[in-house]
């Protein structure tokens, strides 16, 4: 395991989903965390049970597009874990899903309300921390884009599309900001991840034809992204920044199934 015991870790979207699954694996790590959400009670939940398996939590009720939540949020991090923030993760995200009859789907104010939180909020977050791991001369930026950047997201939202591609060019000039202040700032770009919004959008039909296209066979989980944000966040990462990592088990590779790919090879 890399050693981040003792680095305070802010997660956004820390109270479902990957972010769940971020902040639970930094706790368990030994970092001090701060979860970030809208939702107080789904944060308290969250932070109680990391507290009662010995991790350090604390929750902020949150909206990453709200900049005045947000700074007030960074302010109640710096108070409780004695003036530091050494790690952001930013996994807060909305996906709005349009009519499918339009052509294109979403309406403007739909797609606009997508871009405020994953885009807007992604900055908004970034740029809370930036003087703060300025002045220690040293921090971790990791925003959870998606391997969407490289081509199109399922369900005909443009908006999430445009948004998770912004994230990743957000990353590139953030990396060159931060690098001569020890600011390291990376994209984790999750694949078909097994999380509520994901089976709430989906059939069990539709979740098994995303796993027949992966090369490793499963969906991707919390927890592998989480293992990749540890690294990111540890003194070995601190050369690597500015990049877009796929965390999909090899997802944006094949063009087509899995099982097609080796028809004819036994034990598959």
């Amino acid at each position: 395991m890399f050693d981040v015991t003792g680095k305070v870790v802010i997660v956004t979207g820390g109270n479902k989903g990957i972010g769940e699954g971020v902040a639970r694996k930094f706790a368990q790590a030994d970092a001090k965390v701060a979860i970030f959400g809208r939702n107080p009670a789904d944060n308290q939940k969250v932070c109680e049970d990391i507290v009662a398996q010995g991790g350090q939590c604390v929750a902020f009720q949150c909206d990453v597009s709200d900049e005045a939540q947000v700074n007030a949020a960074v302010q109640g991090t710096l108070d409780v874990y004695n003036g530091r923030v050494d790690v952001m993760v930013n996994a807060a995200g909305i996906m709005i899903h349009g009519d499918p009859k339009n052509v294109p789907p979403e309406t403007v104010s739909g797609f606009r309300k997508v871009i405020e939180v994953n885009l807007i909020g992604a900055y908004i977050c970034a740029a809370a921390v930036f003087p703060i791991m300025r002045k220690q001369h040293f921090g971790r930026i990791i925003l959870v884009a998606s391997n969407v950047h490289k081509r199109i997201s399922v369900g005909r939202v443009p908006s999430y599309t445009a948004s998770k591609a912004g994230e990743v060019g957000l990353v590139r000039h953030l990396a060159m900001e931060g690098g001569t202040w020890g600011i390291t700032v990376n994209a984790l770009c999750p694949g078909g991840t097994k999380t509520p919004m994901l089976e709430a959008m989906s059939t069990p039909e539709q979740l098994d034809a995303r796993r027949r296209l992966i090369p490793t066979g499963r969906l991707t989980l919390p927890e592998d992204h989480a293992n990749l944000a540890i690294f990111l966040a540890s003194k070995e990462a601190e050369h690597i920044t500015g990049q877009a990592i796929d965390v999909d088990g090899g997802q944006i590779l094949p063009w087509m199934e899995r099982d097609v790919y080796f028809k004819g090879v036994e034990e598959i």
